[in-house]
């Protein structure tokens, strides 16, 4: 009984960088690799939650941070291609939703303009350990709103 194994599209459309506003770089170390000598999903999944934190680098949205606390409950990560050592990677991200007190992000992880891997993270914000609700200024800076004081 031999089963031809189902081709399943992936969860998340192909990504461009042109669909991102918040950006991080991060340089590839020898220890990001493995024994088959590619970087590794656990130095990936790294690299999305450095770029998750550029979400809140804006000073006035550190300030709003205060007492603040995101974490994230649910992360789904497609690797679409290897990466190799030594070099760079950009991760895109951006906020494609905002509830009460979370909110989604889309990430994808690219090397020379072509997307190696994508995610999507699921955040909650914490106050004292409970969700709290996300302030109106951090909501226009996570979604784009021009008129945030905050900026990118």
């Amino acid at each position: 009984m031999n089963q031809v194994p189902v081709s399943r599209p992936p969860s998340t459309p192909p990504l461009a960088p042109e669909q991102f506003r918040f950006w991080s770089l991060e340089k590839l170390r020898n220890a990001d690799t493995d024994q088959f000598r590619h970087v590794n999903n656990a130095a990936i999944a790294s690299f999305l939650e450095s770029g998750r934190m550029e979400l809140f680098a804006a000073p006035a949205i550190s300030r709003l941070m205060d007492g603040l606390n995101v974490v994230v409950g649910r992360l789904s990560i497609e690797f679409h291609t290897e990466v190799f050592y030594p070099g760079e990677v950009n991760i895109g991200s951006m906020v494609t939703h905002i509830g009460r007190s979370s909110f989604e992000v889309l990430q994808g992880v690219f090397r020379d303009g072509t997307c190696v891997a994508s995610a999507t993270a699921s955040c909650v914000l914490l106050q004292a350990g409970k969700p709290h609700a996300v302030p109106d200024e951090i909501r226009r800076h996570l979604l784009g709103d021009p008129s945030s004081s905050a900026g990118t």
